[in-house]
């Protein structure tokens, strides 16, 4: 059947069902529900929201407490309360500037072990005493409940054009733990607390009220006083309790009002939801067809292929997901196949350099040898001229070795500043040689995480390479900078740069541009960065010369992630 083989057509079809039964139900069911409406609201429902009151009071509470016993806790509390002469701690009066700027918060105090008021450091919503008023600010006749080591003061309503409030204080211990030095306290709205109370559970009808030592309180910290029939909550702290005070006429009449509303609103949505998913189907079916076209498109082997991309709901986050798998599986492609080369290259570099080293190093044996008896000036130069050309072809071969069989990472702390010590004596000769200034600049106390040898290699690398690229009187600048977690090492020269249709290769094993090598020192630089966690990258204009970043661990970072290192 078409509707079998059609989700579309099966949602469309449930759909109907469920707005339409629904209708009758509630038809079938309203004689009974009227009659035990008034009993089930007044029993355990309201028990139910008296409960539920209480937790959210009881949460507010403890938040505040918890907040309070965090900054009691907290180095350089006790000092920054007993001083009054010495600067504050930076750090912990910053601390308080923005615990204080809480909205519930009026601000913090600070008392002495007698409970006077010694500073205040006042929020965003400070107004009155003791912030911006002359008026005495007292609390030695404030009813006080404990809750552990915590004090509730309070609460006080509103008075005089302010606010009400109360405070939720903790001692402060002096070194020795039995000695209080002073308390600490949070300056609490009383609407915040009293805001958890929640809206009327039947408008008009349930006044939610909070109960406390000096009176009650409604939903705006107002204070309030009881006419009809009580409902007590829980007890949330001694003395405290959420109540609902109940008119019992407006309940009934509320409650007829809101069936009456009720059923409307069920036929209303029947239709509404008819009307609108025969709408949605086909727009649907559509949008579904383009994701099917799209996986037939992908299976056929076209993974450049791309779905629009049209609004922000939940198909358009598939076909976001769809394009971007493409977009991955084409990456993932492209470098397994490099990563192919990569390995043929290696084992291919690694065979040669092995079946070349044991000759080089018995020819250069030879020319020593050679070179030690011989007397006519001429042939020794020849011979000396030979012995610089195995060298060099030696170190092509350890290139070779290098790039085919790099040696694992064993990453450690590394100074940037012996990292240029060991680096600038490598590259100064070359430099002075061909008329370069070098420079260094940046932090040179930053720590980076890597293997020390590998870093070195990556950096004299890249450095030489910069040395050899730049005319005489140029300038190659070694940077350091900490970038978010990360350590970012720059080498920069003035030469003539790089063409752009060639950035992409210049790091590619054998590639290069220079008369001598043979194209491994940026490939190799790039090997070793990526084996210890790192990138490197190249910006370059012809003209402009060349910037090489690589980015490393920062080691700070390294280690506070990763604790048992």
């Amino acid at each position: 059947m078409i509707i079998e083989k059609s989700i579309v057509r099966r949602y469309l079809v449930l759909s109907v069902i469920a707005s339409t039964l629904p209708v009758l139900a509630i038809g079938l069911m309203y004689d009974h529900f009227t009659g035990n409406a008034l009993e089930q609201l007044l029993g355990e429902k309201m028990s139910t929201h008296l409960t539920a009151t209480a937790n959210r009071l009881g949460a507010y509470i403890e938040s505040r407490r918890y907040q309070l016993e965090t900054l009691a806790n907290y180095p350089g509390i006790d000092e920054y309360s007993s001083s009054k002469t010495s600067q504050p701690s930076s750090e912990v009066t910053a601390l308080l500037q923005i615990e204080s700027d809480l909205p519930d918060l009026y601000g913090i105090l600070f008392f002495d072990a007698q409970g006077r008021l010694q500073r205040v450091v006042p929020g965003q919503a400070a107004a009155g005493p003791p912030y911006w008023s002359d008026r005495p600010f007292e609390t030695n006749n404030l009813p006080v409940t404990t809750v552990g080591e915590t004090q509730i003061l309070g609460p006080v309503a509103a008075l005089d054009g302010d606010s009400g409030w109360l405070l939720v204080r903790h001692a402060l211990h002096a070194r020795q733990a039995d000695q209080i030095s002073g308390y600490i306290a949070l300056h609490v709205r009383l609407a915040s607390l009293t805001e958890q109370l929640g809206a009327n559970a039947v408008a008009g009808t349930l006044q939610p009220l909070l109960r406390t030592p000096v009176g009650n309180f409604n939903t705006v910290g107002q204070s309030s006083t009881v006419h009809g029939k009580v409902i007590v909550g829980p007890e949330i702290l001694p003395g405290w309790q959420p109540l609902l005070e109940v008119e019992s006429d407006g309940v009934l009449k509320s409650f007829a009002l809101e069936r009456r509303a009720l059923l409307l609103a069920v036929m209303v949505s029947a239709v509404l939801i008819v009307f609108l998913f025969f709408r949605l189907s086909t727009h649907l079916r559509f949008r579904i067809g383009l994701l099917l076209s799209g996986v037939d498109a992908i299976s056929s082997g076209q993974l450049a292929h791309r779905i629009a991309e049209e609004g922000s709901d939940e198909i358009a986050s598939v076909s976001h997901a769809f394009n971007a798998m493409s977009g991955k599986l084409q990456e993932y492609l492209a470098r397994a196949v490099h990563m192919e080369k990569l390995a043929v290259l290696g084992e291919f570099a690694t065979g040669i350099a092995h079946e070349i080293r044991n000759p080089l190093a018995a020819l250069k044996t030879s020319a020593q040898a050679l070179a030690r008896r011989e007397q006519d000036p001429k042939r020794a130069q020849l011979l000396a001229e030979m012995e610089g050309e195995i060298d060099r072809l030696a170190r092509v071969v350890s290139d070779l070795v290098d790039f085919g069989r790099p040696r694992p990472a064993a990453p450690g702390v590394v100074l940037v500043r012996d990292l240029l010590r060991r680096v600038l004596p490598s590259i100064e000769p070359e430099a002075l040689q061909r008329g370069v200034h070098l420079s260094c600049q940046g932090d040179s106390d930053l720590e980076v995480w890597a293997d020390p040898d590998h870093l070195l290699q990556i950096v004299l690398n890249l450095a030489l390479n910069a040395v050899q690229a730049t005319p005489p009187g140029g300038t190659v600048v070694l940077r350091a900078f900490a970038a978010d977690a990360q350590i970012a090492m720059e080498v920069s020269d003035t030469g003539c740069g790089i063409p752009k249709e060639l950035l992409n290769r210049v790091s590619d094993p054998f590639f290069t541009t220079k008369t001598r090598g043979v194209g491994l020192g940026l490939s190799i630089s790039r090997q070793l960065c990526e084996l210890n966690n790192g990138q490197m990258s190249l910006d370059s204009a012809p003209g402009h010369g060349t910037v090489v970043r690589i980015t490393l661990p920062n080691a700070k970072f390294f280690h506070a992630n990763h604790p048992d290192h």
